[in-house]
């Protein structure tokens, strides 16, 4: 049983602060910081009357915050902050579970959709727009089974890593979910498929486009092009069949991931946003070389677009390209050219990670020779 805290909305003694709520505040950061997976980086979700425990603050922003607002309305269990939740089951009374609220995959959800809330706050139904983000926070806070540790967006978030971090085939990965299906109690929500994995996890996905492609790689059947049922060029017929449903099956496609989405997720996720403004707010030795914004050329770009050189959140983009065969000395007129896109607002240790350059390929069977390039690109959001 949590002691009393009712001292959390008796902030002010008059029109001085409560030595009571200051004392209350310092044992309430020491609780806090004492708990696994709360700190991040220095940092944890400020439970103010204004920052309601979306945002990250530093400790001492949080207890001056906590000074000048208060807590945010009716946070009698903390559960933000390390203490157990206890979630109400509609279909028996008194019947009770835990959950951690530091659980990672809880974390994950509110960052992708940032917004805050837990299944029992819902009192009608939510609206449209706020129906996959429920429905995720119900994946992820509800067990596989009874007495698992893993809840289900656990269990298919770590399926769907194992399967590209060690490149399995989809036939494979559906092998392993059914393997894992027969092994759990048969009250078990797992998935026995890849494709029943993937559309758990469809509510986290950033958007992509499928785009139709000459079978011999002329064109791209897009924009004006995007109803033309042969190629412009080498005349081949974009379908494989042309069913009279209109399902047609097309002889290639082209995946298109729009970069805007996933750099404003670097803001939008608590552990990289700060990072994302590293070039701004770590000056460095003069005359040293460490981060590209120590160079010529990006200094140059800060002088002829000081409007936009003033904003730390505006994203720098580092472009670079080369090809190579993939066949090797066989002779044949294929080439594959890869691009890189990097994000130069991160700190040199992180920039050039995998977990956050994009690469990209350009196959050619063009004879002609292209040249490696390199530049500086800027986009603001």
């Amino acid at each position: 049983m949590r002691d009393n805290r009712e001292w959390m909305y008796n902030r002010l003694e008059g029109k001085f602060l409560s030595p009571t709520f200051a004392h209350k505040v310092g044992e309430f950061i020491a609780f806090a910081t004492t708990q696994d997976n709360v700190v991040l980086d220095g940092m944890m979700k400020c439970p103010c009357a204004k920052c309601r425990n979306i945002p990250y603050q530093d400790i001492d922003n949080v207890k001056e915050h906590l000074y000048k607002s208060g807590f945010k309305p009716n946070y009698f269990q903390w559960v933000y902050h390390g203490e157990l939740r206890f979630l109400k089951n509609s279909q028996s009374a008194g019947s009770t579970s835990t959950e951690d609220a530091s659980n990672p995959y809880i974390s994950m959800v509110q960052d992708a959709f940032a917004q805050e809330g837990h299944l029992e706050d819902i009192e009608e139904e939510p609206h449209p727009t706020f129906k996959k983000f429920f429905h995720m926070l119900k994946a992820a806070q509800e067990p596989l089974y009874d007495g698992s540790k893993l809840s289900l967006l656990a269990a298919a978030a770590r399926l769907a890593n194992i399967k590209c971090e060690y490149n399995i085939p989809i036939k494979g990965v559906d092998d392993v979910a059914s393997l894992m299906r027969d092994m759990c109690p048969d009250e078990s929500k797992m998935s026995d498929s890849f494709s029943k994995t993937k559309k758990l996890l469809a509510g986290l996905e950033l958007p992509h486009q499928r785009i139709h492609v000459c079978p011999n790689g002329c064109m791209l059947f897009w924009k004006e092009h995007k109803d033309l049922k042969e190629c412009l060029y080498c005349k081949g017929s974009r379908y494989k069949t042309i069913m009279e449903n209109g399902n047609n099956s097309p002889h290639s496609v082209l995946i298109y991931l729009p970069i805007g989405p996933r750099l404003q997720r670097l803001y939008a996720t608590k552990s990289t946003a700060e990072k994302m403004r590293w070039h701004h707010d770590n000056p460095r030795a003069h005359g040293l070389m460490s981060h590209p914004s120590d160079g010529e050329a990006w200094k140059h770009l800060d002088k002829e677009y000081e409007s936009f050189a003033v904003e730390p959140r505006n994203v720098r983009l580092g472009l670079c390209t080369d090809g190579f065969s993939p066949f090797g000395k066989t002779g044949r007129q294929y080439s594959c050219w890869s691009v890189i896109l990097t994000p130069y607002n991160l700190p040199p240790s992180l920039c050039m990670k995998k977990t956050f350059y994009v690469s990209k390929f350009d196959n050619s069977r063009s004879k002609k020779p292209k040249r490696e390039s390199g530049c500086v690109l800027a986009t603001s959001y």
